[in-house]
């Protein structure tokens, strides 16, 4: 094994064995039961923040996904979540003090009424706060999992343009502002470039000669993506392939001309794998995490029947889906 959490092991192996006794203790058919205004809600929704109606497709993925949370929230009354999780419990407890105010019964009395009033089945946080428990259970188990070596190397291969580390530059840029020089700053570059050259003046002492910058005049280590965010794009792309000790421009910014000193350049690389082992082990565990919570969602819909139901007919079902 590549991590030895044995307590990790065995405890989720318990919760594992829990969860699926929960699943085969369930009637032979259960079903779920989704009210239409729900998923209607969640398309309004979408229709807020994307300022735009969703298409069919996108519609059918928001009712899947209402359908698959209801599924998940199954699981987790069957094992009982909503009346021990900590975080839920405080939830209704706060939920039941604010709609009784003063009152002298206990945390145990409150967190009873509110299940009964259904709190556990209608707050959007405990709802929420269901799902991530259920969840972690499968979590668990993923995490537990012993990683064969070969596995791992595999994952690596296959993944390896992801752990590629950007080139970083070390450099000292001259200045000359464009708003200061108007349309002599490009001359003006140029003149200051050679006077540089001949000199020859180092960067530091090149520095003083052109104009000030606030965002400062060196930078270190930089990606390409923080040449960018200080100095725009077209910088970035001038400086991209620059080679090393010496002056080179005038290198064009949004706010006028520099001239540029490379002093180091690291050129982009992929670690190996024992140097960044940790994060391929933690990224393999994401992705079959993903897979496992797939596969025991999608399990759950060919064994469970789904209802629709219309708000204003509740008696009058959509045809079951299963």
């Amino acid at each position: 094994m590549l991590r030895s959490p044995i307590l990790h092991f065995l405890l989720a192996g318990i919760l594992l064995f829990v969860l699926q006794g929960a699943w085969s203790s369930a009637p032979e058919e259960p079903r779920i039961e989704v009210r239409r205004s729900e998923i209607e809600e969640r398309v309004a929704a979408y229709r807020r923040q994307m300022g735009r109606a969703p298409s069919d497709v996108e519609t059918r993925s928001i009712e899947n996904q209402v359908i698959e949370n209801a599924l998940w929230l199954q699981q987790a009354f069957a094992l009982g979540l909503h009346e021990i999780d900590s975080v839920v419990r405080q939830r209704l407890i706060l939920n039941m003090r604010f709609l009784e105010g003063e009152s002298e019964s206990s945390d145990e009395e409150l967190v009873d009424r509110a299940i009964e009033l259904g709190m556990d089945k209608s707050d959007t946080v405990v709802k929420r706060r269901l799902i991530d428990r259920v969840q972690a259970i499968i979590r668990a188990g993923v995490r537990a999992q012993p990683i064969e070596e070969s596995v791992l190397i595999g994952h690596y291969d296959a993944t390896r343009e992801r752990w590629r580390e950007p080139a970083l530059l070390d450099l000292t840029h001259v200045y000359l502002s464009r708003d200061r020089r108007g349309d002599t700053t490009r001359a003006d570059a140029s003149a200051l470039l050679s006077r540089l050259e001949d000199g020859p003046i180092g960067p530091d002492q090149g520095v003083a000669l052109g104009d000030p910058f606030l965002a400062g005049h060196r930078l270190r280590g930089a990606t390409p993506n923080r040449i960018v965010a200080r100095l725009g794009p077209i910088f970035a792309d001038g400086v991209a392939h620059a080679a090393a000790g010496r002056w080179i421009g005038p290198v064009e910014s949004a706010f006028g001309q520099h001239l540029v000193w490379i002093h180091e350049r690291v050129e982009s690389r992929i670690p190996n794998l024992e140097e960044i082992r940790s994060r391929v082990v933690e990224d393999w565990i994401e992705q079959e995490t993903r897979v496992a919570l797939r596969k025991h969602v999608e399990g759950r819909k060919l064994v469970v029947r789904i209802q629709i139901l219309e708000d204003t007919n509740a008696t009058s079902p959509e045809p079951e889906r299963s």
